[in-house]
């Protein structure tokens, strides 16, 4: 008991890394299958860091990626919370794949993709062909 009273009575080690609420929101929502640094195993699951970005080259893959099943249907109810994680995703996670001057999600842009869940049953094939049409409009 003296152990734990000890304990309890420490205050956090100096230097330790707090982490903000969207990075817990994504390592407890998303960092299972996406992997904790965004980097999946060769699976279906798609690898977030240095790629993600790539999306928001254009308005539809910008809208692919708020809607795909895990965000339309993330058991993250708040839009700005979802918002937050989305924006930790694109600009954290997608790094240089990421365009200079990228607008964060908002929470009302949110609202209205997570009301428009993607519908297809091939998600692999629509992605390819999502990403392949961002992929051509991204500056070189």
């Amino acid at each position: 008991m003296s152990a734990f009273l000890l304990w309890a009575d420490t205050a956090p080690t100096a230097g330790a890394a707090m982490l903000d609420h969207a990075t817990t929101n994504y390592l407890t929502h998303c960092g299972g299958c996406h992997g904790i640094e965004g980097v999946s195993a060769r699976t279906f699951v798609p690898i977030l860091r240095d790629h993600v970005g790539t999306f928001a080259c254009s308005a539809e893959g910008r809208a692919y990626i708020g809607r795909v099943p895990g965000v339309s249907m993330s058991l993250i109810r708040d839009d700005q919370e979802l918002a937050d994680v989305m924006n930790f995703v694109l600009f954290r996670m997608g790094g240089a794949s990421t365009p200079a001057g990228t607008k964060p999600f908002t929470a009302a842009e949110i609202h209205t993709l997570r009301a428009q869940p993607i519908a297809s049953t091939d998600l692999l094939a629509l992605r390819a062909e999502v990403l392949a049409r961002a992929a051509a409009q991204c500056p070189r």
